[in-house]
């Protein structure tokens, strides 16, 4: 059975599979409704597939080609059979009535002759009016993409019935380019890479220069997803670059957070790293392997979550999509800026995040999270909604009218990506209830919150709990980004992890003071712009496990002008707040030391920041230079939040007690969990005070 949903305003749907060298062959229905999930990320301006056969390839090259009339076929053949290029066979594989979509078998020994008559081929149609193009050439894949939803262009190539070792697919949101023709919709290929995007590439422009010049690519559709793949095609067949170097180009890390060599490496590929938020996932056949590889912006502005089971690899841009395929598969999120590497022969060769996260954190709430998730519910019980199938206003009918008719406890199973659960409630004056929801609730759970009780057995997705008022929303797996986000009251408790920005812009009025809790660990910007509010980190897993490792990412407490963030154990000030790059740092530092306001040995301090030089120009008496720093790390506008690793004072104690309290009893925890937490050191994070 197939989830249709209902189409509402995204942006684009991505999703990646691929099979272990001893697995079954991935079958195109299973790719289809796993890319279906997430339709309403989409819309009718374009979707596709790209089919990777590795261990059954084409004797001969095949070339996909659109074209907007069969009398341009004679001048493609001919085009392609002057330079040497012996076309053996020619398909019409579809007749949209507005594009002919033809696939040739080609002949050639010199691949480098094949592409650069590619290119050319690809500039002459194009200037004369887009009237066709060859948008995929290769021994190992084939692309299959056009106008329409994920079900229109399976039906127009009936990929139901095809398997493959790899499958790449996407529902497009147009941003940058329009989509009336399949020239514009995803994957994009070149050779044997294939690829798929979610987001805006803001380099695009120097992408394409640097193509146009170093890789003499002649014409572009005026896409940017379309570069990512020349790019990396270009990096991996031309320049022999090792996919790990390509991955890392691509996602364009900060120069601080990278060695030497690395820097060197991106500065070579200046213009092919990319910019702006995006989610890419790609495939790439070698001569020995075939690789699923997924990549997040710097600061993972698209979501992107990474899925593994005793089968398969997953990419996708919605933990609903592996779950439709995989239930019990483990989940985890990459890092910003992170990017994951798998293959079929080697297994995984990069995670996208640090192997003591994946373990630590997010395997052993796999482990805890998907019994309950299979929990065993009563589906003949009035009280349960089945899901399956629904659009996210079908179920909230559902759930309203059960409300409406008197029934305090209401259980909804086989919940597969559904958004905005519960939205219409607050409306109705609803409160007072409790919803439990079994499996992985979408973006926008329990958004206008005003006195509910959400309790979910799973994961949830993006912007949880988003300007709640009240209530509760208790989430026994992990929580994916900007959960909490302008939270002005209620709890929201998570057992498991949280991904970027969370408790953004949280606030609190008078007597409503909101609590967000997360027993992991979380991503960047924690706490950014915060004006109100608790937010407590507490690494139980770490806690429980008596390991010593640091469970936030970077950027903490960045703009943040009113509330508090307790993070149980000692986290680094380099951390907290917003710093200027390193090298500005070690720059800034070396002058100070060549004009003998500082001494030599602070040159090599390893964990060097703006407390540091503070805490020594005050122990010398230099007042020159605690000014001066200040005015650099602190740039005369929002002050630096300020930190404090210590015990809870008998006022926080008082405060933090019963909420801890509420946190151990809705997961079970034995209660003296609570006397231990409260014993422990946490770093205290507040706003800085402006002097």
């Amino acid at each position: 059975m197939t989830l249709t949903l209902s189409r509402d305003f995204a942006v684009c749907g991505v999703l990646g599979i691929l099979r272990k060298e001893n697995a079954p062959r991935i079958k195109g229905l299973t790719v289809f409704e796993a890319i279906n999930i997430v339709r309403f990320r989409g819309s009718r301006m374009g979707a596709g597939y790209a089919r990777f056969d590795f261990t059954n390839p084409s004797r001969h090259y095949r070339l996909g080609l659109f074209l907007v009339n069969k009398e341009l076929l004679n001048d493609v053949i001919h085009d392609l059979e002057s330079k040497g290029v012996d076309v053996k066979r020619t398909e019409l594989i579809v007749d949209t009535g507005k594009i002919l979509d033809y696939k040739l078998h080609v002949d050639v020994d010199d691949y480098e002759l094949l592409e650069e008559t590619i290119h050319e081929i690809n500039y002459k149609l194009w200037i004369n009016g887009r009237s066709g193009r060859i948008y995929y050439w290769s021994k190992y894949l084939e692309v299959y993409k056009g106008v329409g939803y994920p079900d229109d262009v399976a039906k127009l190539y009936n990929i139901y019935n095809f398997e493959g070792d790899l499958w790449l697919a996407h529902t497009r949101q147009p941003t940058n380019s329009p989509g009336y023709y399949p020239y514009w919709s995803h994957p994009f290929s070149a050779g044997n890479v294939a690829v798929v995007h979610n987001g805006d590439i803001s380099s695009f422009g120097s992408n394409m220069n640097f193509l146009r010049y170093y890789a003499n690519v002649k014409s572009f559709v005026g896409t940017d997803s379309e570069v990512v793949a020349f790019i990396f095609h270009h990096l991996m067949r031309y320049e022999k670059l090792d996919l790990r170097k390509i991955a890392l180009i691509i996602a364009n890390p900060p120069m601080s957070e990278v060695g030497i060599e690395e820097q060197k490496l991106l500065y070579t590929y200046r213009g092919a790293r990319l910019d702006g938020p995006y989610t890419l996932v790609i495939g790439v056949v070698t001569e020995e392997d075939i690789y699923l590889i997924g990549i997040a912006d710097r600061a993972k502005l698209r979501p992107v979550v990474i899925g593994e089971d005793e089968n398969y690899y997953y990419v996708a841009s919605e933990e609903a999509q592996i779950r439709w395929v995989s239930p019990e598969a483990k989940v985890w999120t990459l890092k910003p800026g992170g990017f994951f590497i798998a293959s079929m022969k080697k297994g995984i060769v990069e995670l996208g995040r640090s192997s003591i996260d994946v373990e630590l954190f997010f395997n052993e709430t796999n482990r805890e999270v998907v019994p309950k998730m299979i929990k065993k519910v009563n589906v003949h019980d009035r009280s349960v909604i089945d899901a399956r199938g629904l659009s996210y206003k079908e179920l909230n009918e559902k759930i309203l009218e059960k409300a409406l008719n008197g029934e305090k406890v209401i259980k909804v199973i086989n919940v597969y990506g559904q958004r905005f659960i519960g939205v219409n409630l607050p409306r109705y004056g609803i409160r007072d209830i409790t919803i439990e929801l079994y499996g992985v609730p979408g973006n926008c759970l329990g958004n206008l919150n005003h006195g509910v009780e959400f309790v979910v057995y799973g994961d949830v997705e993006d912007d949880v709990g988003d300007t709640m008022h009240d209530g509760k929303i208790i989430i026994h797996g992990d929580a994916r980004d900007v959960l909490g986000q302008t939270l002005q009251g209620g709890y929201i408790f998570v057992r498991g992890n949280a991904g970027n920005r969370v408790g953004i812009q949280m606030r609190e009025y008078r007597h409503k003071r909101p609590y967000l809790i997360i027993g992991g660990r979380v991503d960047d910007y924690l706490g950014e712009y915060m004006a109100g509010g608790v937010l407590i980190i507490l690494g139980l897993n770490a806690l429980f496990k008596n390991v010593n490792v640091e469970f936030t990412g970077n950027f903490v407490g960045t703009g943040m002008v009113g509330g508090r963030i307790f993070i149980r154990g000692k986290l680094s000030p380099s951390k907290i707040g917003l710093h200027p790059p390193r090298e500005e740092l070690l720059a800034f530092l070396s002058s100070l030391i060549e004009e003998g306001y500082l001494p030599q040995e602070l040159a090599i301090d390893a964990d060097l920041d703006l407390d540091t030089i503070k805490s020594k120009a005050k122990l010398l008496g230099n007042d020159y230079v605690l000014k001066l720093s200040k005015k650099i790390f602190e740039g005369g506008h929002i002050p630096r939040p300020v930190s404090e690793y210590r015990e809870l004072s008998e006022e926080e104690v008082k405060e933090l007690e019963p909420v801890l309290q509420e946190y151990v009893k809705h997961f079970n925890f034995n209660s003296d969990l609570v006397d231990e937490l409260l014993s422990l050191r946490y770093t205290v994070i507040k706003r800085g005070e402006k002097k």
